[in-house]
Formats: C-alpha cells, sequence, structure tokens
C-alpha cells in the first residue's frame, strides 16, 4: 500500500479518535523522548529500532485494529515511515497525524511525561564552553584509503596532541604522528611490512625526517542551522606535511557528547602531491606500470576532546 493513500488526521479529528476508544495512538518517537512527553493515552513504538514492527505487534497484535501514528511534527517523515512499515506487513486500518507533537503542543493541549511542557530543539544544538579543550590522542584517529587501478590500501593514522580553542573565536590545532602510520587490509600477508616500509621511506612520508604532521586552522565558520546528519563547521587551515605547507579546507561535525566531550568529525579527499608525495603519480613520471598510485587519498577521522 502506498503511503500517499494513508488518511491525514487533525487535531480535532485525533481528539474525536482518542475519545472513541476503540483504536491505539502510538506515538514513534524514541523511548526516552516518549517518556519526557507524549499526548495523553498513547503507547510507544520507535519507527527507528529494527523491532519497530515487532513491537507493534505486540502492543496491538489484531492488524484490524484501528492505528492512528503521530511524531514530532510536519517537517519529519517518522509517522509516514511507520505508516508504510505496518502497512506492509498487513495491517489495514492506519492513519497519522502529520501534525504530531509541535501542532498539539501548539493548540495548547496538554502533554503527559515527566517534562511535558518542554520541547526539545529538533536536532542537537552544538554547546562550546568558553574553554581550550584538550585532545585525547586514544581515541582521535585518522582512517586514510589509497587507490590504483587494481584496488586500494587502508589503514590508520593517530594524533599525538591538538586542541581547539573556544575561548573567542574558534580555532584548532592538531598535530598527527607520521611514525605511526599503518596498514590494514595487508595484515597476515608477507607484503604487509613491504607496504608499511614503503610508506614511512622517503617515497611517501619520510617518516625518519618529517616524524609529525601539523593542520592549523585560518578560519573555522560554524553553523547553528541545519540538520545533525549534515556538516555544521566549515575548517580551513594550514597542513604542513613531508615539509611542504599548503593551505586545505573542507566540511565537518563539531558535535557535543553525552559524556561532555567534544568530538570533531570529517572525510575528505586530498591531492597527496601538493605536499611534495609524488610516487607513482602520472604527473611526474611515465611509465609507471604497476607502481602507479591515484593522486588522491581519503581520509577520514574522529578527533575527542576534553
Amino acid at each position: 500500500m502506498d503511503t500517499q493513500f494513508v488518511e491525514r488526521l487533525d487535531i480535532g479529528e485525533v481528539v474525536e479518535f482518542i475519545d472513541k476508544g476503540d483504536g491505539v495512538l502510538v506515538d514513534t518517537l524514541p523511548p526516552e523522548h516518549f517518556e519526557a512527553r507524549h499526548i495523553p493515552g498513547a503507547v510507544n513504538a520507535c519507527v527507528y529500532e529494527m523491532v519497530f514492527c515487532d513491537i507493534l505487534t505486540t502492543l496491538v497484535p489484531g492488524k484490524g485494529t484501528p492505528i492512528v501514528l503521530y511524531g514530532a511534527g510536519t517537517e519529519s517523515q517518522d509517522c509516514m515511515a511507520a505508516a508504510e512499515k505496518l502497512t506492509r506487513i498487513g495491517y489495514t486500518d492506519v492513519a497519522v497525524f502529520p501534525g504530531g507533537l509541535e501542532a498539539w503542543m501548539e493548540s495548547g493541549r496538554p502533554l503527559e511525561g515527566t517534562d511535558p511542557k518542554r520541547l526539545e530543539p529538533p536536532h542537537p544544538i552544538l554547546a562550546l564552553e568558553r574553554k581550550v579543550y584538550r585532545l585525547v590522542p586514544s581515541e582521535s584517529v585518522i582512517r586514510w584509503t589509497g587507490r590504483n587501478n587494481n584496488g586500494h590500501h587502508h589503514g590508520t593514522l593517530m594524533f599525538s596532541d591538538g586542541e581547539l580553542d573556544a575561548t573567542t573565536d574558534p580555532a584548532a590545532s592538531f598535530t598527527m604522528d607520521m611514525t605511526t602510520i599503518r596498514d590494514v587490509d595487508l595484515e597476515g600477508d608477507e607484503l604487509h611490512p613491504v607496504l608499511e616500509k614503503h610508506l614511512h621511506s622517503d617515497d611517501f612520508f619520510f617518516t625518519a625526517m618529517f616524524p609529525e604532521a601539523t593542520f592549523i586552522t585560518t578560519a573555522l565558520r560554524l553553523t547553528e542551522e541545519g540538520p545533525a546528519t549534515r556538516p555544521n563547521a566549515m575548517m580551513q587551515g594550514r597542513l604542513s606535511l613531508r615539509g611542504v605547507s599548503s593551505e586545505i579546507a573542507f566540511p565537518a561535525h563539531i558535535r557535543n557528547l553525552d559524556d561532555g566531550r567534544l568530538a570533531v568529525i570529517a572525510n575528505l579527499d586530498f591531492d597527496r602531491t601538493q605536499w611534495g608525495v609524488i610516487y607513482g603519480s602520472s604527473r611526474f613520471f611515465r611509465h609507471l606500470s604497476y607502481h602507479l598510485v591515484y593522486d588522491f587519498i581519503s581520509v577520514d577521522f574522529r578527533l575527542v576532546l576534553v
């Protein structure tokens, strides 16, 4: 059943449905949100859980029972996603209340729960204390991928130091320990030590001569708008690698963690040849044969700061 044919109810129709008492009103948001606030009389089955349908069939075993689903509000697809799942498994009397909690509160109707009068922001908002956040090296890592015509290699690189200074305009600096660069995909293969030796050699990162790389921001712009699954920062700065310093910019997530710490998360591709890592690049060599290596390296990093 296509959800475009699912009945959409307004507040008055939802109130009538509750008063009638022959169906089930289902809150599709996470349990902690339901416990804090929900429409009186509703039961909870979180649509984001893999076991959503299992929970619902326990709550409402009869597939002909009238069901009304609601979620956060008109800009959230939660109740529509739930309706699609339920109609797919055979429920025949499913309707949605698209206005959800937002419309219910705006109408002045009461909610039940431990904190019913406060509606949380739809997405977590970054809260920076006016302090210098220090890197936790043991929990901060770069995952890299290099490629050629025959496939790819991937591995890790660790940070040794870093900070994000939020005392005034945000600024950041991070130091990478280039001697920690490791390959992962060839572990156990006889070529594994050969590749790692190559990465540390003067062909690539020349770690004996340049044991550290640094990134220092020249601009760090934050936005409070937008969904939590999109970057909320643009980081621009100078990356110093293998004795060469060059400008680089990329979008990033700067997010509060549940334990009070901070995370900086990003993924990007960068042209290694801008930093003098030219081995295997057809821009600088000819007749490379199987020694050809693509210029762009992909990096995916997660930094934890406290």
